[in-house]
């Protein structure tokens, strides 16, 4: 199937978060990309096209990696790293250098066997990373009928700086491009009624990945989406050989055609971006609906995997 890189530039900032008002991280992982695209398809009428192709992995989508200028950046894989003296890399000892590693969530593309082989320096391309600025804004609640006061709140965003933005990996032949265009308007994230989230979206080949994407893999694969295998995936031969993480996902169905007032969704634990493999699932998109007599509500977690 084919592989596309869809860059996405903003024209404001943007509020992805994790639990709180007051995250403002610079990524979303596929699900929220996929719900995004669906609330559009709904609007222009294929909803239910996309949800088949989703869920018969004739669609496939990434999570958000960042961009700066043409370099891609991908997760840091979880593998461990060679050990080599070279005059590139500071020696293991110095604190800086491990604590720079620790505080790289991304790797350039280009620099993916650099980090294999152990030579990469995390300090100068900790410092090259400049992505934007993270922010916390104070608004004011004036709409409490039951107090007299005013209630602050904090909400938390991105901003890009020019020049920088985010990207998805998708693959398949479903046409996804006039979905994106119109979320383009609408935005992706939270906080969209204050203009956050709007961007261009621009469509290229997955030529920086070539080779990379093959669906046999010779060694070890990495997922560039969290991902979450069905249940009759999740085997102990699976986890063989494998390093990962898992974060918990939760949170409220935002519908008003499935309650009347707003429900939680089914908790899961999806593997994280950057969780290595050296056998590989197909995941699905679930149904996290725990409302009795309410519409299923689906989460994406089909994964996209990278060989390493």
């Amino acid at each position: 199937m084919e592989n596309r890189i869809v860059r996405l530039s903003f024209q404001s900032p943007v509020h992805f978060g994790g639990r709180r008002l007051s995250d403002g991280e610079c990524t979303c992982d596929a699900a929220t990309l996929f719900s995004a695209l669906y609330i559009e398809a709904l609007n222009m009428g294929c909803a239910d096209d996309l949800l088949c192709a989703a869920k018969a992995g004739e669609i496939v989508f990434s999570d958000a990696f960042p961009y700066v200028g043409e370099q891609l950046y991908i997760p840091k894989p979880m593998v461990a790293l060679a050990r080599t003296a070279s005059p590139q890399r500071q020696e293991p000892s110095d604190s800086r250098e491990r604590k720079a590693s620790k505080r790289l969530k991304y790797i350039p593309l280009t620099a993916l066997d650099s980090y294999l082989a152990g030579t990469l320096n995390f300090v100068r391309e900790l410092e090259k990373f400049d992505l934007g600025v993270s922010f916390l804004r104070t608004k004011v609640n004036l709409t409490r009928e039951t107090s007299d006061d005013a209630e602050p709140y904090h909400v938390g965003g991105f901003s890009f700086n020019p020049e920088c933005g985010i990207y998805f990996i998708v693959r398949g032949s479903f046409d996804v491009q006039p979905l994106f265009e119109q979320l383009g308007y609408s935005g992706i994230g939270g906080k969209r009624s204050s203009g956050y989230g709007r961007f261009s979206a621009e469509f290229a080949s997955a030529k920086p990945f070539d080779g990379m994407l093959e669906t046999d893999p010779a060694g070890r694969s990495m997922l560039l989406s969290s991902s979450l295998p069905r249940e009759d995936e999740l085997t102990d031969v699976l986890l063989e050989g494998a390093k990962y993480l898992l974060r918990r996902k939760s949170g409220f169905v935002q519908s008003a055609a499935h309650a009347a007032s707003p429900r939680k969704k089914r908790d899961m634990w999806l593997f994280e971006p950057g969780s290595v493999f050296v056998r590989r699932f197909e995941g699905d998109v679930f149904d996290v609906n725990v409302t009795p007599g309410a519409h299923a509500v689906q989460r994406y977690a089909r994964p996209m995997w990278m060989e390493v």
